[in-house]
């Protein structure tokens, strides 16, 4: 079964539109965009690209490679992701080039033996080397509260629970990727219903993009699980409405960002060897598809466990853990269902519902520090969670 192609996503150089343009055209509207133009002065496109325009593997062997990293095994899947793998920066590149060799020297009637293809994903590159300036975020997205947050407060205060390299304590969503050529990301849509950018330091890479209107047409009935991989052979009685499905592609070349809005499903192919930046983050624009988000799998989360209410202890610290296992730590999620845009209606009963919950009003809605933004963060949760 093929899928049906809509379109193509617009480039824009990004030296010739100014933020309002940018907030008014693409946030606000919740439209993807390629912006060219940004990547000129960055540190990691010199040190990091060859002078060939190839990954610099030996770099970050040399700088980097005692770093340990998650891995995709991109021919195995793991229930809804594919499988990954922990190793070091060094032993990842030294894979990677031994499977090049293998490629360039085994003859074809010998080829498709038993190579793998590993794709390093979400390395935490900024927090672990803070010293070293990879690059400057442009300012489309510079206001990140996400990012912000996690950079000021420490979600562990107990000596016992926290420790400077606790992966959640110290977590951000600023991330680098680095994969060969036929490495790819399987059909998702980003964590928390967050925006992403992606910033392609050298290669070339394939996304297929799906509106949010139309995210129900890759759920099976039950709207629990959605298509693993859009060029395979998709059940059409598994997952009835795909066949109708229409894609946006994108060709992202080497220094293209592309900006992915909330809720948009996308499947990405490296179609060269690439390395690749990439930031999760949200603020005022598109905190209502997160809150959505997290009220919904909260009361998930809650009902599946409602029937120990009575002999748990704890019965609302256990629900949010839940949450935290099944959302903060990055699942894939069920269907979108509000609508691509926010009219009028939607946004008051968005307001009534922080209202409700004294949000809005108490804080006034006034995020101008970090501090403010922790501050506000704190109380929306503690307001949540009954006082």
């Amino acid at each position: 079964m093929g899928i049906k192609i809509g379109g193509e996503i617009e480039r824009v150089n990004g030296k010739e539109m100014s933020y309002s343009e940018f907030v008014e055209r693409y946030m606000e509207k919740n439209q993807p965009v390629v912006l060219t133009g940004l990547m000129d002065d960055w540190r990691a496109c010199r040190d990091w690209v060859t002078d060939d325009g190839n990954p610099n593997l030996q770099f970050f062997a040399t700088h980097f490679g005692k770093s340990k990293v998650q891995v995709a095994d991109c021919g195995t899947r793991e229930y809804t992701d594919q499988k990954r793998l922990e190793m070091t920066v060094g032993e990842f590149v030294e894979q990677w080039r031994g499977d090049s060799v293998q490629e360039h020297c085994t003859a074809p009637s010998q080829a498709g033996g038993s190579k793998m293809l590993l794709y390093l994903k979400d390395w935490h590159f900024v927090k672990e080397y803070p010293e070293y300036t990879a690059y400057t975020t442009p300012m489309f997205f510079c206001d990140d509260w996400l990012n912000t947050y996690l950079d000021n407060y420490r979600m562990h205060n107990n000596p016992n629970i926290y420790s400077a390299n606790n992966d959640i304590s110290c977590s951000d969503y600023r991330f680098v990727y680095m994969g060969a050529k036929g490495t790819w990301t399987p059909l998702h849509a980003d964590v928390f219903r967050s925006y992403s950018w992606s910033a392609n330091v050298c290669g070339k890479k394939q996304w297929l993009f799906l509106s949010p209107s139309q995210s129900h047409l890759v759920f099976d009935r039950n709207m629990k699980n959605s298509v693993y991989n859009i060029f395979d052979d998709v059940s059409e009685t598994k997952f009835p409405g795909f066949a109708k499905a229409i894609w946006f592609e994108c060709i992202q070349e080497q220094n293209d960002i592309i900006f992915v809005p909330s809720g948009w499903y996308h499947q990405v192919h490296n179609l060269e060897d690439t390395i690749s930046i990439n930031h999760n983050w949200f603020n005022a624009n598109n905190l209502r598809w997160v809150w959505d988000l997290l009220l919904r799998d909260y009361d998930e989360a809650k009902e599946y466990i409602e029937d120990i209410k009575e002999i748990c202890d704890d019965f609302e610290g256990l629900c949010q853990r839940n949450l935290a296992a099944n959302t903060v730590l990055g699942k894939t999620y069920g269907t979108i269902h509000m609508q691509q845009n926010w009219n009028f209606d939607t946004k008051k009963a968005w307001i009534d519902d922080m209202k409700d919950l004294d949000v809005i009003g108490t804080c006034n809605s006034q995020v101008c520090t970090p501090k403010d933004l922790v501050m506000f963060i704190l109380h929306a949760l503690a307001e949540s969670n009954g006082g």
